[in-house]
């Protein structure tokens, strides 16, 4: 009675983990992607249009950031567990869109938390 376990195909996978997994790999191009480029915005001169931050001020800002972003998993799965991983998805679209608009608007390091549109 040696059974060989049968093979998935990966037109079996729901529709969701397609959505979802596709979600996450855009997710990480954007993440990797300002993560890169805001070294070089963060610590690039102003007259060249960067913020003149210093390099232990841009080490801070990435650290808090990464930080959060390893954080929140953990929380959002648990979110996830209670509340059902549609709406998490929901709320995460939701967050993240005008999370990365408002990257863009920060200018100084006292007030990086307020976007200098307001």
């Amino acid at each position: 009675m040696n059974e060989t376990p049968k093979k998935i195909q990966l037109k079996e996978f729901p529709a969701s983990f397609w959505a979802v997994n596709t979600m996450e790999i855009f997710e990480r191009m954007a993440w990797y992607g300002f993560f890169a480029v805001s070294s070089l915005y963060i610590t690039g001169s102003v007259a060249e249009g960067g913020l003149g931050f210093s390099d232990e001020d841009r080490g801070v800002l990435q650290g808090v950031v990464t930080f959060f972003l390893y954080l929140f998993p953990v929380v959002t799965g648990a979110l996830a567990d209670r509340y059902g991983y549609r709406r998490m998805l929901i709320a995460s679209f939701c967050v993240l869109v005008p999370a990365y608009y408002l990257l863009g608007q920060f200018s100084t390091f006292p007030t990086f938390s307020w976007p200098s549109c307001w």
